[in-house]
């Protein structure tokens, strides 16, 4: 059963003459099944330029976004490391968007590397983006569920070239020119 509230004209900001029940908020019944909560929206938690946090950050589920600095490991449902963020420490998260530095393994279902991104570890995927520009000095592994317990020490692939843009990891075609997919690996601007 619902309850509204009633106001009388010229007492509309009042409680005057009313009994408690009449002024309490409407409540839904719990025994309705069909009622739904909307879901609730998820605020993206940031880490400003010009902070830096020493340690661990579990921000497990929630969207996290670094243009600061961050040293330690970090946990997050999807991360973002921005033009000026970098991270020290090892990242687990659903997905991860790097345009910064990362000096650390990262660990996700989906990571993209854009123009600017610069990463120094391995990297544990279920599909990998990478733009034309990025740096990636690392290993990396497609893993059918990266973010599974037995997957955090896996035994990585042959490494990419180390200080140059990464062009693709991927075995050449029979013209001799990079694939721009092979194996959940992603390489755009490839002319």
């Amino acid at each position: 059963m619902t309850r509204s509230i009633s106001s009388e004209r010229g007492n509309m900001f009042t409680n005057k003459g009313k009994s408690p029940d009449a002024i309490a908020p409407s409540m839904p019944d719990s025994s309705n099944s069909t009622t739904k909560r909307a879901p609730a929206r998820l605020m993206t938690s940031i880490i400003a330029n010009g902070v830096t946090i020493r340690g661990a950050v579990d921000a497990e589920g929630a969207e996290l976004q670094v243009d600061g600095e961050i040293d330690g490991n970090v946990r997050a449902g999807s991360l973002t490391v921005g033009d000026t963020g970098l991270v020290k420490g090892d990242l687990v998260a659903e997905s991860v968007l790097v345009n910064g530095r990362i000096e650390g393994s990262v660990r996700a279902r989906k990571v993209q590397l854009a123009k600017n991104a610069h990463v120094q570890g391995d990297i544990t995927h279920q599909s990998l983006a990478v733009e034309m520009g990025a740096v990636f000095e690392g290993q990396c592994r497609y893993l059918q569920d990266p973010l599974r317990a037995d997957a955090s020490t896996p035994q990585l692939a042959a490494p990419t070239s180390a200080a140059t843009p990464m062009q693709s990891s991927s075995p050449a075609n029979g013209m001799g020119e990079p694939e721009p997919f092979v194996g959940g690996v992603v390489v755009t601007g490839i002319q």
